[in-house]
This record gives structure tokens, sequence and C-alpha cells, in this order.
């Protein structure tokens, strides 16, 4: 009888085990959209096997069969209590993804969904591994108990697959539920819909336009960087009120046919196409991919619709020019490359903004705006062409410009302390990382200190963008700071091919580590350029 409840406390204390264990695997999975193709190439890529429960349970076996085998069977009594104390003592040490990390575990309805399924499948397969030792003859076994259970624990990110696969179903059914409420509402509202996309600036863009039509009445818009389906629909759902005259929908692509079903959900009058560049090459494959994704906005606007187009961009271009509708309008910097019918020259920046002059169909007018870098007034200028071309008058944007605030980590320039700090970590770019240098270089100050992990999600040009862009670095910084491993080989070599001696690189494997580094070196007039911060997916090396 005691051997049997010795045996029972071994399930719970791995059960225990897996139940804590899971949620760290569960917060990668939830970074990676529950998608099992990613999730699954993230697990290789970091190798992030069990090796903690593996190794109590192997350590275990050999402990208990070595012991059995010289004091009887009272150590395969001790073997299924302090087995099951040390999984659960080692559990509980670890850190707890809800509170821990940059992006924590976020335990909504669905994560906690699939987290309690694993949990169910882990628990079944427990007892079903556990049953034979039940068994008077076999109950002595203690080793062979614990050999049985590693490949379990090995299969901890497999049995989260499998949960979502299993909840697939109804998942389907309550997002139904949802975008059939928010499609309802969407209809009885029915305010103009403006769609924004691009592989870069669609949050920007949203954010000033918003500040932009404030004064034509009511608006709807989704804060942040809110762009996938279902988060446009609880924003719908919980937010669109009567009287609303505007909808602004960011429009992310996570591959062909995403931006069609936003569309479908929000059917636009009005778009914006930032650019078609090669931020997320990786996931789409090709650049014609991202071409033919970015697009389905432009398509899914009816004829007589309003596009307004990147005319410094190719990939915005041309989808003007295949996409065309009754009002079509390009805007940039280069009008003599582009027939623009809005463009910003004469550009004067400072740290506290930029002073330029604006053209908007044959009239000229002055302005200034705290936004800094081309990438930030190229999303002004999208959104001034498109409120223009909605009735807005141009003085009184112009005069909204000046009170602009670049959105949260998108080259926000602040002091802090005796320094200067350019904050671009949302993400990067090689035309914005190229641009951030360029204000690093023009703003006053003293030392020019550059701290970055490089870009991600470039695809087979991720080395060597990142390998050029810490060429151009290497001639602006005084200072660079590598952080991580991700793209830490291009970056060393193109800081050192482009003249950086070793005394002004630095190379931390985290950020905190770095930020630390910083403060002990401090001068006063640093001017300290941090971009971009790559997600734990990226950044971290977990150790499971």
């Amino acid at each position: 009888m005691i051997s049997v409840l010795a045996l029972w406390i071994a399930v719970c204390g791995v059960c225990g085990f897996y139940y804590r264990r899971v949620l760290r695997y569960l917060r990668y999975f939830q970074q990676e959209e529950y998608n099992d193709k990613r999730f699954v190439d993230w697990l290789r890529r970091h190798r992030a096997f069990d090796r903690r429960g593996t190794v109590v349970c192997l350590g275990m076996a050999i402990g208990t069969a070595l012991i059995q085998s010289v004091a009887g069977s009272l150590p395969a009594l001790l073997g299924w209590l302090l087995g099951s104390g040390v999984l659960i003592w080692s559990a509980w040490r670890e850190e707890d993804p809800r509170s821990t990390g940059k992006i924590t575990l976020k335990i909504t309805q669905r994560a906690r969904r699939i987290w309690w399924l694993s949990c169910g499948l882990f628990a079944i397969a427990t007892l079903l591994v556990s049953t034979p030792f039940f068994l008077p003859g076999l109950r002595s076994y203690a080793s062979v108990f614990w050999l049985c259970l590693i490949p379990l624990i090995q299969a901890t990110p497999l049995l989260l697959i499998a949960a979502n696969r299993l909840l697939a179903p109804h998942e389907r059914r309550v997002q139904k539920g949802f975008r059939d409420e928010a499609v309802a509402l969407l209809g009885k509202v029915h305010p103009l819909v403006i769609g924004i996309t691009g592989s870069y600036g669609k949050t920007s863009t949203k954010v000033v336009l918003a500040t932009f039509m404030e004064t034509a009445g009511p608006i709807f818009w989704p804060p942040g960087s809110i762009n996938t389906e279902m988060g446009i629909v609880r924003e719908i759902r919980e937010h669109l009120k009567p009287g609303h005259r505007f909808a602004i929908i960011e429009m992310g692509a996570y591959g062909i046919g995403s931006i069609r079903k936003l569309c479908a959900l929000t059917p636009p009058q009005a778009a914006i196409i930032t650019c078609v560049g090669a931020m997320h090459l990786e996931r789409f494959g090709s650049p014609e991919a991202i071409f033919q994704a970015k697009s389905e906005l432009a398509q899914a606007l009816p004829e007589d619709g309003l596009l307004v187009c990147n005319g410094d961009d190719p990939g915005a271009r041309r989808v003007a020019a295949k996409y065309p509708k009754r009002q079509t309008y390009l805007y940039g910097f280069n009008p003599d490359d582009t027939e623009l019918a809005c463009w910003m020259s004469d550009l004067v920046v400072s740290a506290t903004g930029t002073q330029f002059i604006l053209h908007w169909q044959g009239q000229t007018y002055p302005g200034a705006t705290p936004l800094l870098g081309k990438p930030m007034l190229s999303n002004m200028l999208a959104a001034f062409t498109l409120a223009c071309a909605l009735g807005a008058h141009p003085a009184a944007l112009l005069a909204a410009a000046r009170n602009l605030r670049p959105a949260a980590h998108r080259l926000e320039v602040r002091p802090q302390g005796a320094t200067l700090m350019i904050d671009d970590t949302y993400n990067s770019n090689p035309v914005g990382f190229a641009e951030a240098l360029d204000i690093l270089k023009q703003v006053p100050g003293g030392r020019k200190r550059l701290v970055t992990p490089g870009m991600v999600e470039l695809g087979a040009i991720q080395e060597s963008e990142n390998r050029r862009l810490a060429e151009l670095a290497a001639t602006i910084c005084d200072q660079v700071v590598v952080v991580g491993d991700t793209n830490a080989k291009a970056l060393l070599e193109g800081l050192r091919a482009g003249g950086a001696s070793p005394e002004q690189i630095r190379h931390f494997a985290h950020r905190e580590q770095a930020r630390a580094f910083l403060d002990e070196t401090v001068e006063s007039g640093d001017v300290i350029l941090w971009e971009n911060d790559l997600p734990d997916l990226y950044e971290d090396q977990p150790r499971f």
C-alpha cells in the first residue's frame, strides 16, 4: 500500500513538473502566433530540448538501479518519492514566463485552453506509462519508470502542438462568432474605412493620419501595432461606436491572403501603401510574394476608391501602376524621378525636429515637425496626402504636424540625464537603419554611440545587409555595442571592414549587460542610438 501511494506521488510530481515547464514553451509558441511550423523551426534552431527533467529522470533511474542492487527494495520506494520531489523543486525554481522576459506570456482564453489541454494529454500519457508499475511484480522497478518518462518530458512542445490542433475547430467557431459580430457592427456604424499596409511604417502612418483626421470627425483606430484579424476584430467589438466617421485599419501580412482576409473584414474605400520592401523576406520567401501580399489592399479598393502610394519605393510605385484607382496619388522626396502629387524639400534637421517645405498640387507650404528621419517624414507625407485628398486643408494639417510625436520606440529622441537617446527599438530594416544612422550623425552632441542586435527576418540577404550597415556605422559612430549572437558575426565583420578599432567595439550577450556598460562609461553629451531590440525568440537562448 505504501509503495502504491509513493508511485501516485511520483505521478503527481511528474505532472507538476510538466504543469510549470510547459508554460515556458507556451510563451514561445504564443510569440510564434501558435504557428506549428514556425514553432518547430524555433525549437530546432535553438535546440530547445529538455535537459533538466531528462537529467533528473536519468539520474534517478541510474541511482535507484545501483542502490537497489545492493540494498534491496527500499530504494525503489525512495526513488518514487525523491525523483518526484527533485522534479517539482527544479520546475518551481525556473522563471515564470508570465512575469519575466521582454514579451511575457499572456494567459488569454486561447492560451489557457491550450495549456490545460496539453496538461491533460500529458497526465493521460503519464498514467498510461505508469499503469504497469502498479502491478505487484513491477512495483519495485522505479528505475524503469524514470527511464520511460524521458520521452514524455521531451515531447512537451509536441503536446502543445497537439493541443492546439485539437482545439482548432473550437477556435475557428469562436473566432467566427466574434468576427460576425464585428462585421455586423461595422456595417451598422458604416465609417469610411482607410486601410494602411507596407513592409514598414504602417503604425507610424496610422498614428499621424489619426491625428490629422481628428478635425474631420470621430475616428476609430486600433492602438499600437494591432494589425491581425482577431486583434482588429476585438478592437471593433470593444471600441467602435456609432458616430465614428472614419476607421483607420493597419493591415499586417503574414503570407499571401492575409490582407485579403482583412479587407473582407473591413472593406476599404481608401488606402495607403508605405512600401513593398525586404522586411519579413524570410517569412514570405521571395520579393514577388511580398508584392503579391501587399498589393491585395489596392486590389480590394473599389474602382472609384482612393489609393496613396510611396513614389520613392519601386514596389509601391508598381502597385499604383498595376492597380490604379480613380484617385491615385504618389508622395515622396524625389519629384525629378517620379511624378509626385505631394513631396518635401529643403529639410533642416536639429535635435528638436525637422523644418521643411511641402509641395502639394502646385502649392508650397513651409512647415515644421518634431519628427526626425526620412522614414518618419515619409509616413507624414502619406498621411498628409490622403487627408488632403479627403478634403482636409493643408494649413490645418501643417499646424497639427507641429505637435506630432513619433509612435513609441520609433525614432524617439529624448534627453536621458546628461545624454541624448534616440530610441528606434521597435524594429529595424535596411532603410530605417541607414536613416537612423544619418540622424545620429546630424544630431549635435559629443560621442556618437550605437547599440544594436542587427536586423532579422531578411532571409538570404540578412547577413549581407547587417554587414553593410555595420560598415556604414563604423564611419559614423565613436563606439558600437553589438547585442546578442543572432547577427554578431556579420556586424563585427562589417565594423572591422569599416575601420572601427577594437576599442570602439563591444559585444554583449544580453541587452541588460549592454545597458550596464553604457551606464558605467557614460559621458556628458553622449548621443546614443538604440537600433532595434530583438524579441526573446531571437535574442534569448533558453535552457530547459
